[in-house]
């Protein structure tokens, strides 16, 4: 371990510090070429220095990942000595940098319009337009009389953004049990709005009735039926309370099962004035910017989409820019009154920002990303990206999703991608993808088709010409017998209805092809992939039935395959021809719950193989017995892979027989799933940190009777530590609680809990931005349980030591008395010895504990 600072967050730290000094040097460049040197030789001297600076600190970051790789044989003892120092040598750049960022920032020549300053389009922006309807809708949500409501207003005026603040603020507030938001969008995807519903209403186990508040955003049709969202009431013997707040472009869409609606207007003009204003950069403070700046902001129509898109857009540009822009404008034909269609201002700033993209790549990855579509997610862009050659230059996938979180960074910077709350997924507007389809998709050779937009005589007299076939919860039946495409490179099929049968030929030219996505399709065999294309680099048969389809007949000739894909489909033998895949650089075989022989040889052979995901998946490897007796391979087959950046996998076995060394020196990320549910019955000592997807780390019954130190840290995620509730030996030998930098994790535990913790000596808390209490006694258990447990102490009688530290959200050490004392009668710690608070702002904090 760091001595001075964890290894990965040094990294991370010393990345962000380089990042801002990158962003500073554009900002002062641009200022010394648009002065032509006049004046200028401090900056130059600034930007001689700046270059030596990052310089030293990227030498700095391949340092410490060379250092992380020097570890003991079970892989985790680093010399004390040189992390100490590298940790130290850190921390002195980092000031180095920072003050060097600081030095450009106060010359006093570079105006704002030459700094970087990233605002982003998807941000919530309380208006004053959008405050007053924001209270309304919160009013009639807690409402008990009112279980529907309908906001809507035409296209790019910024419901999405409203119902995702009454989503963030129902979630702080705790209101409901659950809250739910899923986009229903013109082509519904019913499986997976049904799947979320039932996920997310599924987490509160423990109560006997819930409320939930359920957001279906971009609503084309009427709800008829809400059990076609797996919205019943009932879910077992539990009753199910739900709200619907349901967001449209037309009010007949949501007025029908509503009770009460709210219309999204237009931006006040001085509300869109100085939104063009935060995003350009004031363009008042160039010369001659301000009455073209007016002016475009006048074309914009006051829709907040496209005030921030052409802002974003023009953020840095020259005067002839701004005027080419205005002109473009005003040279729009007028929108027909009452349209719903895409305002021509909205389109002309989508293509406008499109344009500024500069590179081929970063372009295909957006046209690519609006392909996806809402809550896409960044591992199959890298799938389908790397098949299509999008990363040029890597040698690695490490590198390639780098490179591609980069051109994700840049696209969610210029508002063409959205944020969409997880780190592994983006989102895109509605709007912004009917342009891409519309419009980008021309230039680079696309064909997208769904239901409402089948192939037609335009697409057919254009098939020599098409490079891409995107076909999105449809059928085949919308495409011809035969593909007659000899530039086709890429072809994705999605179904999300029932399982449809694969088209016996539906490839005739396919030699160039290079990426293959199919979905959910029952193959009864796979002759149209026979012979198989020798180009193909990426093959995706997810979620699909494979049956007695013979993919062994394929596997063995791709040998140029690089990413296979068999997510979520019924096979259940490996076929032993994977293992003549050399090339392979990453295999999915996640939640591929049938799978129950891989042949030993198999994955050993994979010798270039980076990336092996296998979470919900093969669990039977062969332990014990000699290998020519295995029918299965085992976690010795895995040694081999040298060059493993990437796993996930689950291990039943006896863990103690798990090979010393298992996985390569290059792993920088993994998450293995060790034993099952009956393994946490021996657990003692469990540490977790850096895992950015975890939300829960307990969920079994009996959870960890013999724990006794729970060490938990940069967990961003995490929003509790128990999921559903826990039986009365739960963690009652725990005596150390440690909890650091988990800024979703609102309290500890619940009062149930902590009535449980005996033997518990010591708390630790601290950097918890979102940690309201340590005891959440509103939580308690459902039924007569509750009324005997309601007022009773919670007595700590073991506690030795409690430290709260830089908690800015605490208000009252157990929740059932925010209104009393921060300590009083409700808790009990008779044999505390030491107490450390600081810096979280409390009232009368200690006054009733000092008093007891």
């Amino acid at each position: 371990m760091f001595a001075h600072k964890d290894q990965s967050n040094v990294i991370k730290m010393l990345r962000k510090q380089i990042a801002d000094l990158e962003d500073e040097k554009e900002s002062v460049k641009r200022y010394t070429e648009d002065c032509y040197g006049d004046g200028t030789e401090p900056l130059q001297n600034w930007l001689e220095n700046t270059s030596n600076f990052i310089q030293i600190a990227h030498k700095l970051v391949d340092d410490i990942g060379k250092h992380g790789k020097n570890k003991c044989p079970i892989g985790l003892c680093l010399n004390p000595k040189s992390s100490y120092q590298l940790g130290k040598k850190a921390d002195q750049i980092c000031k180095d940098i920072a003050a060097h960022v600081q030095k450009a920032r106060g010359f006093p020549d570079i105006p704002l319009s030459h700094r970087q300053q990233k605002v982003a389009a998807d941000r919530f922006e309380d208006f004053e337009s959008r405050s007053g309807i924001l209270k309304d809708i919160m009013e009639a949500l807690r409402d008990p009389c009112i279980n529907k409501i309908g906001v809507y207003g035409q296209p790019g005026t910024g419901k999405t953004m409203l119902v995702r603040e009454v989503k963030r603020r129902f979630e702080q507030e705790r209101l409901f049990d659950a809250v739910i938001m899923a986009t229903v969008g013109r082509n519904p995807d019913l499986p997976r709005i049904q799947d979320e519903i039932a996920r997310v209403s599924n987490e509160q186990t423990g109560l006997i009735e819930k409320k939930v508040l359920v957001i279906l955003d971009d609503l084309w049709e009427p709800v008829l039926s809400l059990e076609l969202l797996g919205i019943n009431g009932k879910e077992g013997n539990n009753v199910v309370s739900y709200k619907l707040l349901l967001t449209s472009r037309a009010r007949d869409v949501v007025s029908l099962p509503s009770e009460t609606q709210f219309e999204i207007d237009i931006l006040r003009w001085e509300e869109a004035w100085n939104l063009f204003k935060k995003i350009a950069d004031d363009p008042g403070k160039s010369r001659g910017l301000p009455f073209y700046a007016e002016e475009i902001t006048k074309k914009c129509k006051e829709l907040p989409i496209a005030v921030a898109t052409l802002a974003n857009a023009l953020r840095r540009r020259n005067l002839i820019e701004w005027k080419t822009t205005l002109r473009q404008l005003q040279s729009l034909p007028k929108d027909q009154p009452n349209s719903s269609q895409i305002p021509q201002s909205l389109r002309s700033a989508i293509e406008l920002h499109y344009s500024s993209l500069k590179s081929n790549e970063l372009q295909q990855i957006f046209l690519l990303g609006s392909l996806l579509g809402q809550n896409a997610t960044i591992q199959n862009l890298l799938k389908y990206g790397m098949g299509l050659g999008l990363f040029p230059g890597v040698k690695s996938i490490e590198e390639a999703r780098v490179q591609l979180l980069n051109l994700v960074t840049k696209l969610r910077d210029s508002s063409l991608l959205l944020d969409s709350g997880s780190s592994l997924c983006f989102d895109v507007h509605d709007l912004v993808r009917d342009f891409a389809t519309s419009t980008v998709s021309k230039k680079y050779g696309v064909l997208a088709l769904t239901e409402d937009a089948p192939i037609n005589r335009s697409h057919m007299e254009a098939m020599e010409s098409i490079k891409w076939i995107y076909l999105s919860n449809g059928n085949t039946s919308l495409l011809p017998d035969e593909l007659r495409c000899p530039k086709l490179t890429f072809f994705h099929f999605s179904n999300e209805g029932p399982y449809r049968a694969s088209p016996p030929n539906l490839f005739t030219d396919k030699e160039g092809l290079k990426v293959l996505s199919l979905s959910k399709m029952n193959f009864l065999s796979i002759p149209s992939l026979i012979p198989p294309p020798k180009n193909l680099y990426t093959l995706c048969l997810d979620q699909v039935k494979l049956g007695d389809a013979n993919i062994d007949k394929v596997m063995g000739e791709l040998e140029n395959l690089q990413v296979l894909s068999l997510a979520g489909s019924d096979i259940k033998e490996l076929p032993k021809q994977i293992g003549q895949l050399t090339n392979l650089k990453l295999l999915d075989l996640s939640d591929c719950t049938e799978l129950k022989v891989i042949p030993p040889g198999v994955l050993s052979n994979l010798s270039g193989l980076e990336e092996l995901y296998m979470r919900n998946s093969f669990v039977q490897w062969a332990e014990g017995i000699e290998e020519q007796e295995n029918q299965n391979a085992s976690l010795a087959d895995l040694q081999p892979l040298t060059l493993l950046t990437s796993i996930e996998l689950h291990v039943i076995c006896n863990i103690q027989k798990i090979p010393e060394g298992l996985f390569s020196e290059n792993l920088a990320r993994f998450k293995v799933f060790l034993g099952d549910n009956d393994c946490f019955q021996e657990l003692k000592y469990l540490f977790v940190q850096d895992a950015l997807e975890i939300q829960h780390i307990i969920s079994v019954k009996p959870a960890c009777p013999v724990l006794e130190v729970l060490v938990l840290r940069n967990l961003e995620n995490m929003e509790k530590i128990c999921h559903g509730p826990l039986e009365a030996a739960s963690f009652r030998k725990l005596r150390l609680i440690t909890i650091e930098c988990c800024n979703k994790l609102k309290n500890l535990f619940s009062a149930s809990i902590a009535r449980q913790l005996q033997q518990l000596q010591e708390i630790r808390v601290k950097h918890c931005s979102d940690m309201e209490e340590i005891i959440d006694d509103k939580e308690q258990e459902s039924g007569n349980n509750a009324e005997e447990l309601e007022g009773h102490i919670v007595e700590l009688i073991s506690l030795r030591s409690l430290k709260l530290q830089r908690l800015p959200k605490l208000i009252s050490f157990n929740s059932s008395c925010r209104d009393m004392t921060f300590f009083n009668e409700k808790v009990v710690f008779s044999n505390l010895e030491e107490l450390q608070l600081f810096s979280i702002m409390v009232d009368n904090t200690i006054c009733r504990f000092v008093e007891a």
